[in-house]
């Protein structure tokens, strides 16, 4: 899967240390080496750092939105929370696509030769040919309402705490949870009023909730080795904890971040497997 739309990413404090035309990165995005000085290329005011004269051909080739994307997800790694545990968490607003299926056929993503991404409504959806994206937005409402309903289902057994993320109430403190799909991340709320508080500021809110799933989901993570370098998890200065639809995936480097978001259901399917 590979992941064509822009990610935004909020953090909890900003502590970028770069100065203007320096690389924000340090490991190449091709190569996932250290980058060389010098050999760099812009992505609009950012400058992104490389390995070698080869890697910077191979970047070049990236569409914008995937060079735009590495950038905010670099940008999130300049940034160390003042949270209870190590590392660096990177906050995702904007979650990618994390079904397998097509909101039109049904079918699986790659069942028609190569997935469709588009971004609707300010959320990435991805689809199995180029024919699916005009019959979703035919009936937006109804598309979104069917899957919402099964990113719910995906999602809810990993979602941390019993408790409001905005009040703090017991979520069953109104008679029931409120769910609701923002950004293709799963959030629950005690009431209306709450959810529609989360939607007016989300970032607060989804930091605080963050904090909660590395807390939680770090101490029955089943990996040492970072499912991307392969190497160990401090091997290169991290862990690096990343949150990917309310799921902790741990990195040994923010380089390799950007994998994980072009293929997030096999950095699942990895996890899952060594749970067994």
């Amino acid at each position: 899967m590979k992941l064509f739309t822009l990610l935004f990413v909020a953090t909890a404090t900003f502590t970028s240390h770069a100065f203007a035309g320096d690389p924000i990165n340090t490991t190449c995005p091709i190569s996932g080496n250290a980058i060389t000085p010098n050999i760099t290329a812009d992505v609009g005011e950012d400058t992104v750092g490389l390995c070698c004269n080869g890697c910077v051909g191979g970047f070049k080739k990236w569409d914008d939105a995937r060079k735009t994307t590495y950038v905010a997800s670099q940008k999130g790694a300049n940034t160390k929370p003042d949270v209870e545990v190590e590392g660096v968490i990177e906050l995702a607003v904007q979650t990618p696509y994390l079904l397998d299926t097509c909101p039109i056929t049904g079918k699986k993503l790659d069942s028609m030769g190569g997935e469709v991404a588009e971004v609707i409504d300010g959320r990435e959806v991805r689809f199995c040919c180029a024919g699916c994206p005009p019959k979703f937005k035919e009936d937006k409402a109804a598309n979104f309402k069917k899957i919402d309903a099964l990113m719910i289902a995906q999602q809810l057994p990993y979602y941390p705490g019993t408790t409001c993320v905005i009040s703090g109430e017991p979520l069953d403190f109104h008679g029931g949870a409120v769910e609701f799909i923002y950004g293709n991340r799963l959030f629950r709320t005690c009431c209306n009023d709450c959810k529609a508080e989360f939607i007016d500021d989300p970032k607060e809110h989804i930091e605080e909730l963050d904090r909660e799933i590395v807390k939680a989901q770090k101490k029955t993570y089943p990996l040492t080795t970072c499912i991307i370098g392969k190497g160990p998890l401090d091997g290169m200065g991290g862990p690096n904890y990343m949150i990917v639809g309310n799921r902790l995936v741990q990195l040994c480097c923010a380089g390799c971040r950007g994998k994980v978001l072009n293929d997030p259901l096999q950095a699942f399917a990895e996890i899952d497997a060594a749970m067994k």
